[in-house]
């Protein structure tokens, strides 16, 4: 633990208020000297040549005797503040060690569930946990942790004391086993150049991490182990893995022009690297203590601020397509949206560090994806086909075939079960049209058959007053595309009219309700 300073700074002359003044006019030319209560403020010369390097070694000096120097300029005279530095905390690494322990854990279990997604398993077997940890929790592990590194090599690159990466575990139904990772900065930034540095380190070693992983998973994918469309994934506190869809931000279209929008046929090594672009993104967003809110405000100052209350509200705004980003916009606005200034705020930046800012924005925006983990909700739709021929008299059995077509809108591919059943019968009584009651209709309806024409060129016969096709014999509708098949229905008994509806059903609906009906009138011809 460091030594820090026990109360504000003296108010009258002696021996600390002389320490100060001499450690600052070491580096500056002192020509006035203010006593606050709570600091020391020293009018002082500047050199631009000099101004960083000089500053540096006045903060670094102040810090070690207890004290932090805040360089401002107003009015055109150059003022050092010298003030108290924080009581230092005890460190407590023990802490970074069990939280990345968990954080193993957690992402190990979301591994597995996600691994034996993509395999069709149905439960959990030792073998998936291994998997699970190869192709997801070490990659994940590995893009998180490069990416807290590289913030904290930068940071004691520029002489800033920083903790280990803090991993956030979070078990599932949380899909990725984790809430990422933070390191803690210790003491303020010096100059706007450590606070670009240090925010843009970050997210372009997790940025490049994750291209090779995600290129690597992507490869895996075209390769997928191929499960019925029957199959649905396990289910944690009601999230269905199979019926989960990740949105495909810009660059990993980019990436994947065929990119397979479903868990299931998404290999776990090309999610990682999702989760590794998407993580970046989101930790781009120019708001606050995120690392976007630390470049963006060492690039454009105080102004930012605008910018970083405009994001909160945009978040809110997304909270109506993904309810995360609300608790995001709410977590920002309680850390804190305006960035504090660096000591220095002072010194420019260099045209280099203006051109990487612009590929941490290019980053942001590519990476960025408005909705990105979702449940497709109902999405299935059936269309009536043309009748080929009902009752061709009032006096003769029922024959009819109808033609239909069934859509599946989901963005990932269903089997589908068809179910039918008879729901009203007119009949002739003494020259007058009686529909016939419940009990009746029972009875007219048990002597049915239905044929159903599949589009394989099976066909499946069964008989009663409603049927449905078992589960074997489901129709496999791919993403956005569509299946018709024809149905034979008749009846011994005569009628004037029968109402048919027929239903299309997923197999795995992602909501619980994905199916559509639709009814065919059965009339003479």
């Amino acid at each position: 633990m460091r030594s820090s300073a026990a109360g504000p700074i003296p108010s009258a002359g002696g021996s600390e208020l002389d320490r100060i003044r001499r450690l600052v006019a070491a580096q500056f030319p002192v020509y006035d000297t203010r006593v606050g209560p709570q600091s020391l403020i020293l009018a002082v010369q500047v050199d631009a040549t000099t101004l960083e390097t000089k500053f540096d070694r006045l903060r670094q000096d102040l810090w070690a005797a207890g004290y932090i120097p805040i360089l401002r300029r107003q009015q055109g005279e150059d003022f050092v503040e010298v003030i108290p530095r924080p009581r230092a905390r005890n460190r407590r690494d023990w802490v970074n060690v069990a939280l990345l322990a968990a954080t193993v854990l957690t992402t190990t279990l979301a591994g597995a569930l996600i691994w034996l997604t993509y395999e069709g398993g149905q439960n959990l077997v030792p073998g998936d946990f291994l998997y699970g940890a190869v192709y997801f929790a070490i990659p994940v592990l590995t893009i998180l942790g490069l990416h807290e590194l590289a913030h904290y090599f930068m940071a004691r690159r520029r002489n800033i004391d920083a903790s280990l990466p803090y991993f956030i575990p979070l078990p599932p139904p949380f899909l990725f086993g984790t809430f990422g990772a933070f390191i803690s900065i210790r003491e303020p930034f010096p100059d706007k150049k450590a606070l670009f540095d240090i925010g843009a380190a970050g997210p372009l070693a997790g940025f490049v991490t994750s291209i090779p992983i995600a290129l690597a998973g992507l490869y895996l994918s075209a390769h997928a182990i191929v499960t019925p469309p029957t199959y649905c994934g396990p289910t944690i506190l009601g999230v269905s893995y199979g019926n989960l869809v990740i949105g495909p931000s810009l660059f990993w279209e980019f990436l994947a022009l065929f990119f397979p929008k479903s868990l299931l046929t998404l290999h776990p090594l090309a999610l990682a690297g999702w989760v590794g672009i998407f993580v970046t993104s989101i930790n781009l967003l120019p708001a606050g203590q995120l690392d976007g809110g630390h470049v963006f405000r060492a690039l454009f100052g105080d102004r930012i601020r605008y910018v970083s209350y405009a994001t909160v509200v945009l978040l809110v705004v997304l909270g109506v397509f993904y309810t995360g980003w609300l608790f995001f916009g709410v977590l920002i606005l309680l850390l804190g949206a305006r960035h504090p200034p660096p000591l220095n705020d002072i010194s420019p930046l260099d045209r280099r560090r203006f051109a990487v800012g612009a590929l941490v924005a290019v980053v942001l925006v590519t990476g960025f994806v408005i909705q990105p983990l979702y449940s497709p909700s109902f999405a299935v739709s059936v269309a009536p086909g043309t009748v080929g021929y009902g009752p061709t008299n009032p006096l003769l059995p029922v024959n009819a075939s109808v033609n239909l077509t069934a859509h599946n809108g989901d963005p990932i591919g269903h089997g589908m079960v068809f179910s039918a059943a008879v729901t009203n019968v007119s009949v002739r009584v003494n020259n007058t049209t009686v529909y016939l009651a419940s009990s009746q209709l029972a009875e007219w309806a048990a002597g049915a058959t239905w044929s159903f024409q599949l589009p394989n060129g099976s066909q499946v016969v069964l008989q009663g007053a409603s049927v449905s096709l078992p589960n074997d014999d489901y129709l496999s509708v791919g993403a956005g595309d569509q299946v018709a098949l024809r149905l034979e229905f008749t009846n011994t008994q005569t009628a004037l009219g029968v109402v048919l509806s027929v239903t299309a059903t997923e197999v795995c609906a992602p909501s619980g309700t994905g199916n559509a009906s639709t009814t065919f009138t059965l009339t003479p011809a």
